[in-house]
């Protein structure tokens, strides 16, 4: 019997319209995205890469790929006044590629590599596809699946978990590949491990994915730009490198550093065992994703910021705007395109908090207000004011973690220098600080704001200390707290 499971007609996409949700199949999100509201997929790492996915694969239907400059700009705004994806367009780019978007298709199965049947003397199990399942002796997440006894994945999960495993795959320890005589079981982190990435969303699907096809540069990569399902052959030599990043397809859909074959069961209904190992034994060619903030570090170098599942979305709002800031930050390049369109849409973000191994502590997701609007090239003063409150907040939030250390330093006879203060402060203020940041944003009163996190910063250390302020000692311990907080900081301060 032959298994097959077509990403193109078979529903696998979750995607939301008012209060209904629903699969769909890649021709029906094309021809209907203006219907659609938003992308509904519920592990943050796949829709991450699903929409870079996505963003390619508008760039080819409607001819962004090839244009660039004052050509590429009248082409973006002419799509987005047809208000839709033109069917036959759509029809023509999938009629192109009919055997590559086959999930288990016994040559070419999408995104995948085949030759690891042979390749790897044992599989990696289902479990280690499926980020939110324990694998060997890792930690326990969403439920308690043994590798003794795995669960099936149904085929459209596994599209999402195959996806998030190429864009945030561990480096370190995998199953086993041998390539010509040479065997090795570790890879390289995916590009996107551990990051946070940034998406502006339109009105609908359709115009998110528009507005979300990247810019090119005139003389930027003008080689063949393939998406991996579009190359007529796969990489023919993994212990090389991969092939020089070509923009934007190549760059959006072909950066992986993980090869991965799922295993369909007889019938090809579910996923019953997978694959995942290296996929090239040389590193690529940097690029710069267009999604993500990257910020220098002292020696001069860049990183892509680091997901953070305690860091609330709205502290970050200024390096997307793109105001003055005291750090070093360069944001999403998609960004400069939403400012050339005059959108007034928020942002959405996807974070996945892991280390560079086996670690992976938290995902998550979120979307700001309107916030496209503030942009620096449409208004700098909102986003130069935003990035004035975003300092206030920070300075704020460290001083009263560092008074609160201090003043229980001065009166606990105990091991613990941390004690319980500072985190009790510090959770008081940040969960209430983003109602005095967009407060004070939507009034544009930014140079205020200082004072306001300032008075919260009073507030959060008089109720870290509360219960344990019955003493003289303790009572002085809390005075000694409110004044550093008071003392401006060698940097100035806000308050």
């Amino acid at each position: 019997m032959t298994k097959s499971f077509d990403m193109v007609t078979r529903p696998w996409v979750p995607v939301v319209a008012g209060r209904e949700s629903k699969l769909v199949g890649l021709r029906e999100l094309f021809v209907r995205a203006a219907e659609f509201d938003d992308l509904a997929l519920p592990v943050p790492p796949a829709a991450a890469g699903l929409w870079r996915i996505l963003y390619a694969i508008t760039a080819r239907v409607t001819g962004l790929d090839a244009l660039r400059g004052a050509q590429w700009q009248q082409r973006q705004e002419q799509v987005l006044d047809q208000g839709r994806f033109a069917r036959d367009d759509v029809d023509a780019y999938f009629a192109k590629y009919p055997d590559r978007f086959d999930l288990f298709d016994s040559h070419r199965p999408w995104m995948q590599d085949p030759r690891l049947s042979v390749e790897c003397p044992k599989s990696s199990g289902v479990n280690k596809l499926a980020f939110d399942r324990p694998a060997g002796n890792t930690q326990v997440w969403f439920g308690h699946h043994t590798d003794a006894d795995p669960v099936a994945l149904p085929p459209e999960e596994a599209a999402w978990y195959l996806i998030a495993q190429l864009y945030y795959g561990a480096s370190g320890r995998c199953s086993s590949r041998e390539v010509a005589g040479q065997k090795f079981a570790n890879s390289n982190a995916g590009p996107l491990r551990g990051t946070m990435s940034y998406h502006p969303l339109g009105e609908n699907l359709f115009e998110s994915l528009v507005v979300g096809v990247p810019q090119g540069t005139s003389g930027q990569d003008e080689g063949a730009d393939l998406c991996p399902w579009e190359r007529d052959d796969l990489p023919d030599n993994p212990l090389a490198g991969p092939e020089p990043v070509s923009w934007p397809c190549g760059a959006l859909t072909g950066r992986a550093r993980h090869a991965v074959l799922l295993v369909p069961d007889a019938a090809g209904e579910a996923v019953t065992d997978a694959y995942v190992t290296w996929a090239w034994r040389l590193p690529g060619a940097a690029a710069a994703d267009p999604y993500v903030v990257r910020r220098q570090n002292k020696e001069g170098g860049w990183y892509q910021l680091p997901a953070d599942g305690s860091r609330a979305l709205w502290r970050d709002v200024d390096a997307l705007l793109g105001g003055t800031s005291e750090v070093k930050t360069h944001r999403p390049d998609i960004m400069t395109a939403a400012a050339d369109l005059g959108l007034d849409g928020r942002v959405r973000a996807y974070g996945f908090d892991q280390d560079g191994q086996a670690k992976d502590r938290q995902w998550f997701t979120a979307v700001t207000p309107p916030i496209l609007g503030w942009l620096r090239e449409r208004d700098p003063a909102t986003a130069d004011g935003v990035a004035v409150l975003t300092r206030a907040a920070e300075s704020i939030g460290r001083r009263v973690g560092v008074a609160l250390r201090q003043a229980w330093r001065e009166v606990a006879n105990v091991k613990d220098r941390e004690g319980p203060w500072a985190r009790v402060g510090e959770a008081y203020y940040w969960t209430r600080a983003e109602a005095v940041f967009w407060k004070h944003v939507q009034d544009g009163e930014f140079t205020e704001g200082g004072r306001a996190f300032a008075r919260l910063g009073h507030e959060a250390i008089d109720h870290a200390a509360d219960s344990d302020a019955s003493s003289p000692r303790m009572v002085r311990a809390v005075q000694t707290a409110h004044r550093l907080l008071s003392t401006p900081s060698k940097k100035g301060s806000a308050a």
